[in-house]
């Protein structure tokens, strides 16, 4: 019984730390979010590690230990690409590429804060369902987060429509994730 409240007690705090640091990830990015999960093509050879670790240390010294990217490349490469659902990411509108967006229901999950950013939204949705093929930003595809094995380190990797992306790095720093940076950047 004692073993069983203990691997509940570890998934609960897993969860709520995953939540943290997707609600984090998301803060500045855009709401109209693929349904479909994304699995980022990260390589762990030495060359490509190098070239990660450069660009973190790139402004200044972030991470020094390779061996923390590593593991967290290798549990992407691992991980099962399974779809979103609406209970795992707050005030995002799910969708699927080519899929036109529903205005209504995309405003009423995404919650706009404010009568302007509600326009604005709007307008850009009427601008995709016209096109969604040229559309540059949308939808985002989000990769799951994973955690160093002590849950002090957590990467999270994005993809902007047809425009690119990067990977994350996030530190736990007294319970808190803070974004330590970026790197991986591609371009279409």
């Amino acid at each position: 019984m004692k073993k069983l409240l203990y691997l509940f007690i570890i998934l609960f705090g897993y969860n709520l730390s995953s939540q943290d640091l997707l609600d984090l990830a998301l803060v500045d990015k855009t709401k109209i979010v693929d349904i479909e999960g994304y699995k980022p093509n990260l390589k762990t050879d030495k060359w490509n590690i190098n070239n990660y670790l450069y660009e973190l240390n790139e402004s200044k010294l972030i991470l020094n230990d390779s061996t923390i990217l590593i593991e967290l490349i290798s549990k992407t490469t691992t991980q099962n690409l399974t779809e979103w659902k609406m209970d795992e990411l707050n005030e995002v509108y799910l969708t699927k590429k080519n899929q036109k967006i529903i205005i209504n229901v995309a405003l009423e999950s995404i919650k706009p804060k404010s009568k302007e950013q509600q326009r604005e939204l709007k307008r850009k949705m009427r601008q995709y369902n016209n096109n969604p093929n040229k559309w540059r930003g949308w939808p985002l595809s989000i990769s799951r987060p994973v955690f160093s094995g002590d849950n002090k380190y957590g990467m999270i990797s994005f993809k902007f429509g047809n425009n690119g992306g990067y990977s994350c790095l996030y530190q736990n720093l007294n319970d808190e994730w803070k974004l330590i940076g970026i790197f991986n950047r591609f371009a279409y």
